[in-house]
């Protein structure tokens, strides 16, 4: 079930990945890897690029990852999930205020596939 699970959001990714050209800037973030890195990489570039415009929102995400790592490192694989899963609700809550709405989107994508991953 679980790798159905997996298979269903990499199916998702796939499809909205291939609905059109995405901007250049766009083509930078290594969304195509299911690790907390990554997804830590993609809201660092989402900064960098202006999608997200608070300082203290792109830190408050920052930290949310770190402490997901930490405890993935620890051997505490729930509690990683329960951090990307906070994660996932303040980008929720900050899309369209403090992050693009497009952008938050693609980020609440890449960490929905993180979690598919932590899950299996």
């Amino acid at each position: 079930m679980k790798e159905l699970m997996t298979l269903a959001v990499i199916a998702v990714f796939c499809a909205v990945a291939g609905a059109g050209p995405a901007p250049a800037q766009e083509a930078e973030c290594p969304h195509h890897e299911a690790t907390i890195d990554s997804l830590r990489m993609c809201v660092e570039h989402a900064f960098e690029m202006g999608h997200i415009d608070s300082h203290g929102i792109a830190a408050s995400l920052l930290a949310k990852l770190d402490a997901a790592q930490a405890a993935y490192d620890r051997g505490e694989p729930w509690v990683a999930v329960n951090m990307v899963e906070a994660f996932v609700q303040e980008t929720e809550a900050q899309a369209g205020k403090h992050i693009e709405a497009d952008h938050a989107g693609h980020m609440i994508m890449h960490a929905e596939m993180v979690l598919a991953a932590l899950s299996t």
